[in-house]
């Protein structure tokens, strides 16, 4: 499969390998066609999407493989769903897998950066969830705007 991959795309690959064989779980072709796909994008895709971008690039799975792996992907914390956006988006590890990340969405290209939530928001979040009894399994913030260079094109 011909997807090119910065750097940090390929440290993701291989950060799959690891968790995925941690897991117990098997290396397989389509699974690292998956990775290397989600890998190669800063745009939360889904599994329709990943499958065609997969097979644009010469690669063979089906999309119920892709279903299951992206499931498999989040369960072991390595992708984040995007509501928004209605697709999946590689860790960049800056949440530290601490299931509370933030992430900023821009409507005009689609990008998404992930930023860990700060302390101090963790911390008033927290207090209020106590005060209402509430007990949350993780925290998701999407912040929807303009990236910074989307914002230098309109200028």
């Amino acid at each position: 499969m011909g997807v090119e991959m910065t750097m940090a795309g390929s440290e993701f690959v291989a950060l799959g390998r690891t968790q995925l064989k941690e897991a117990g779980m098997r290396i397989t072709g389509p699974r690292i066609q998956i990775l290397e796909a989600l890998a190669a994008t800063n745009r939360p895709l889904n599994a329709y999407a990943l499958h065609a971008q997969i097979k644009a690039a010469g690669g063979a799975v089906d999309v119920v493989s892709v279903y299951r792996t992206l499931s498999v992907l989040s369960e072991l914390g390595l992708v984040h769903f995007i509501p928004s956006a209605d697709g999946f988006l590689p860790c960049t590890g800056v949440c530290e897998h601490d299931n509370q990340t933030e992430h900023l969405v821009c409507d005009d290209c689609g990008s998404v950066t992930e930023i860990s939530i700060p302390a101090c928001t963790t911390k008033d979040l927290e207090e209020q969830l106590q005060e209402s009894g509430f007990q949350a399994r993780e925290v998701r913030i999407e912040v929807l705007g303009t990236c910074n260079k989307c914002q230098a094109k309109t200028g």
